[in-house]
């Protein structure tokens, strides 16, 4: 079966017109107002000191880390939603939710896993991680289309799946992650220099904070979709929901 870079981004972008208003309400909730939320309550510290800069952000993150952790779990609820909403026909958003929900625990756990997986490649000479994010990337698509508790079954189903096209799905992965990074990169930078500009120091960050959790929750909810492509792609597109194992 070939895989196709056209056609499963035509299907990424069927699957984000089909279910916008949804898939919209769901990123708003989940993504973009506890990104906000925290680029507002918790900034990251700025110093002018480049030898006080480590310092800074390891006392940052040793007092932040509980309230980011909270936001990780939000947002890994907004993507198994995501997820189900476009994988499994006829769901709602609040059956969607629910569904994140009750899956978070195992979520949580395959997400860990496959980020340990993952560095550790990369650390081996970084190409053997780059390998791997080829051939993890559909394992959270397979957990939730396919109801699966254990993620190391998700893993053995993504293994499965990407044989012999770990480098294609990296391919693609790769190129719309470059391209959506400096389309929100610099869409944030000009946006703020324009706010700052404008609307002055205080009023100008608040606007900048609002457009940029903005745009990233929009750059990840089509990342979700994406997934949700590359699975459809591997399986040939039949994601029929099983029982739990």
């Amino acid at each position: 079966m070939t895989f196709s870079y056209s056609q499963v981004w035509d299907d990424t972008l069927r699957l984000l017109r089909e279910n916008a208003r949804l898939l919209a309400a769901i990123a708003g909730v989940f993504l973009f107002l506890p990104a906000l939320l925290v680029a507002q309550l918790l900034p990251v510290p700025e110093t002018g000191d480049p030898n006080r800069a480590f310092q800074a952000l390891v006392e940052y993150y040793s007092q932040a880390w509980p309230w980011l952790f909270l936001q990780m779990l939000v947002n890994l609820v907004g993507s198994a939603a995501m997820l189900r909403l476009v994988l499994v026909r006829g769901t709602s958003v609040s059956a969607a939710l629910a569904f994140g929900l009750m899956l978070l625990p195992f979520y949580l756990l395959l997400s860990v896993l496959v980020g340990l997986m993952v560095l550790a490649g990369l650390i081996l000479l970084i190409v053997p991680g780059l390998y791997l994010v080829g051939r993890l990337v559909p394992a959270a698509p397979a957990m939730v289309a396919e109801n699966r508790r254990d993620p190391i079954a998700a893993i053995r189903r993504s293994f499965e799946i990407t044989s012999g096209r770990g480098w294609a799905v990296f391919g693609l992965i790769f190129l719309v992650g470059l391209v959506g990074a400096i389309v929100t990169g610099v869409g944030a930078m000009l946006f703020g220099i324009a706010f700052m500009l404008a609307a002055g120091q205080e009023l100008g960050r608040l606007l900048t904070a609002i457009v940029a959790s903005a745009l990233n929750a929009a750059f990840a909810t089509l990342f979700v979709t994406l997934y949700a492509a590359i699975y459809r792609a591997l399986t040939s597109g039949q994601s029929v929901a099983a029982t739990f194992d």
